[in-house]
């Protein structure tokens, strides 16, 4: 009980990495169509990756994505989708110095359609996490 009470006390950052340097982490977090609220699903995603790099010193790179049918619809959903996972980074103490961001909008489709198709693959945000 002593030795739990000890750790809980430990700051996330003090904890040894279990990661290994030069390492790449990628996950696709997803969301419904013209969401920027992150599905169940990419929640436990995001929450997963956070928490395997503890204590590592790392770099989160985030990509927000659209599909097609998305992008005409709603212009600014994949920003707003980045910001969604760059609100939930800092709300898990990864500090802001960290996350770097970038709009994709349709660049760069996980599955390639044509301009008016709705394809849940492509309703995303992009993480890459890297380890130093």
């Amino acid at each position: 009980l002593a030795l739990l009470l000890l750790l809980s006390a430990v700051p996330a950052q003090a904890l040894a990495c279990e990661l290994e340097g030069g390492q790449v982490q990628e996950a696709n977090l997803y969301y419904e169509l013209d969401s920027s609220t992150l599905s169940a699903m990419g929640r436990g995603t995001l929450e997963r990756v956070v928490e395997q790099s503890r204590g590592c010193e790392v770099l989160f790179v985030v990509a927000g994505h659209v599909d097609a049918s998305e992008l005409e619809s709603n212009p600014g959903l994949s920003q707003a989708r980045i910001e969604d996972v760059r609100a939930r980074l800092l709300a898990n103490g990864i500090a802001q110095e960290d996350i770097i961001v970038r709009d994709m909008k349709f660049n760069s489709p996980a599955l390639p359609t044509d301009a008016d198709v709705r394809e849940p693959l492509n309703q995303r945000a992009r993480l890459v996490v890297v380890v130093f």
